[in-house]
């Protein structure tokens, strides 16, 4: 049965990338509001092309495109979640437009291309194949793709407090994020929490002559950075109680021990000699740590040359990457009070939340998932305990006791959110066989799992 799936797709191959770069030119810009109504609207239709029933949900901000294809009321029902929405793209540091897909190298260049239109187009796809072919899923197939998860998830968030009929499925399965480095397919079983704050300071006396009023004024930027610099020390967050709550399992961290690593080709991915950090710890850092990291810090004079100024006004932007077991809204209480002791005069703004989750390794959900990975891939899978980065799909934990999987169909090297972002024909091309398969075996699990 593989093989005839993997035949048709390379015979509709065309078709498929022709549709994905239809996608990637609708941009839908959801920080900037620029087109995701239009994306929303393309997107349902490609569902029903594809022989889904679709509609719009309506939300407080952007709209959900929802789709369905029921087999069989008494069959597992999995749930494939993504999201339409993409990052803003300076066309400038592009080597091409970043709304005009480009095929070269054996890559689909353009802004959404991996994260996250390729992705969730895999699942419609695979799901019209197999009703093309008369094999039909052997499972019933919900789809479920927001218009903001690079903006907050607003929209989402508002849908899933309903407690909405939708999300009823024995699997939640997102297709989103990398694989492993090492070009392995690659199963993720959690995701780290983020928060995202901004700090800032307003003297309200503006720029101010350094000479002339430098010392006995107030310094926007120093204070700011003064704060900002005292949530660390020797590489440790300082915040008080931040590390309390973590819980991870001793398995999960053996897992993350036992991730592959070539510390080779993570330096020549960033042009560079060497990390500070040992080969053997890479992971551990990466995914068992929780981190503030600082995305950027605005303040006086940025041009040419100098400009001698007491800077009236700074600010800096902050995203915190958590552990299952830290609750993101805590933190940000937690973080409204170190301020206030370090320095009242600043504010402290929450701009977004997702709360990390984790899943067991041994959940019997997997089995079906590894069998179509190594079958497509002709290799052996990796286990990753959590995804490096943060996606809103700890909010379904919370509305719902459904698993979650995180499965990327995206190449390692995919640079999502920055210039040139693309996404192999061959992982496209898999990540279809991959729902494919899954859509056949899942469906054959005798007892749905809650």
């Amino acid at each position: 049965m593989s093989g005839n799936i993997l035949k048709e797709i390379e015979n509709n191959r065309d078709e498929y990338l022709q549709l994905l770069s239809t996608l990637i030119a609708q941009p839908s810009i959801s920080s900037q509001g620029e087109g995701v109504e239009e994306c929303a609207r393309l997107v349902q239709s490609v569902m029903i092309d594809y022989g889904l029933d679709a509609r719009l949900i309506q939300t407080d901000s952007y709209p959900l495109v929802y789709g369905e294809k029921t087999i069989d009321e008494d069959a597992p029902t999995v749930l494939f979640y993504g999201h339409y929405d993409v990052q803003p793209a300076d066309a400038s540091a592009w080597s091409a437009p970043p709304f005009e897909a480009t095929i070269r190298d054996g890559a689909v260049y353009g802004r959404g291309s991996g994260d996250n239109k390729g992705q969730f187009l895999a699942h419609i796809l695979a799901t019209g194949l197999l009703s093309k072919t008369g094999q039909g899923p052997a499972a019933n197939v919900k789809i479920l793709l927001e218009g903001e998860e690079e903006n907050g998830s607003a929209g989402l968030i508002d849908f899933l407090d309903r407690d909405p009929e939708e999300l009823d499925a024995d699997l939640i399965y997102v297709a989103d994020g990398s694989m492993h480095d090492s070009g392995r397919p690659t199963l993720i079983f959690g995701c780290r929490g983020m928060l995202g704050i901004e700090l800032s300071r307003e003297t309200g006396l503006g720029n101010l002559h350094s000479g002339n009023f430098g010392g006995p004024t107030p310094n926007a930027a120093n204070e700011l950075v003064s704060v900002v610099s005292a949530l660390y020390e020797d590489g440790t967050v300082t915040l008080p109680n931040f590390y309390d709550d973590i819980d991870i399992t001793e398995r999960q961290r053996q897992a993350i021990r036992e991730i592959p690593v070539d510390m080779t080709s993570i330096t020549d991915q960033f042009g560079v000699d060497s990390l500070p950090v040992a080969e053997g710890e890479y992971y551990e850092q990466l995914l068992a740590e929780p981190t503030v990291s600082i995305n950027g810090l605005a303040g006086g004079y940025q041009g040419e040359g100098m400009k001698t100024v007491v800077p009236g006004k700074a600010t800096a932007k902050l995203d915190l990457r958590l552990l299952p077991g830290q609750d993101p809204d805590r933190i940000f209480e937690d973080l409204e009070s170190f301020v206030a002791a370090q320095n009242e005069s600043i504010t402290i703004e929450k701009l977004g939340t997702f709360p990390p989750f984790s899943e067991p390794l041994s959940l019997p959900q997997k089995e079906p998932i590894i069998e179509s990975l190594e079958t497509v891939w002709g290799r052996d899978h990796v286990t990753i305990p959590f995804l490096p980065g943060s996606l809103p799909v700890g909010y379904f934990k919370r509305a719902t006791e459904t698993p979650v999987l995180v499965v990327p169909y995206a190449n390692a090297d995919q640079n999502n959110h920055g210039p040139d972002e693309h996404l192999d024909i061959a992982c496209f091309l898999n990540g279809i066989a991959t729902s494919a398969l899954f859509l056949r075996s899942f469906g054959d699990l005798s007892t749905p799992s809650a």
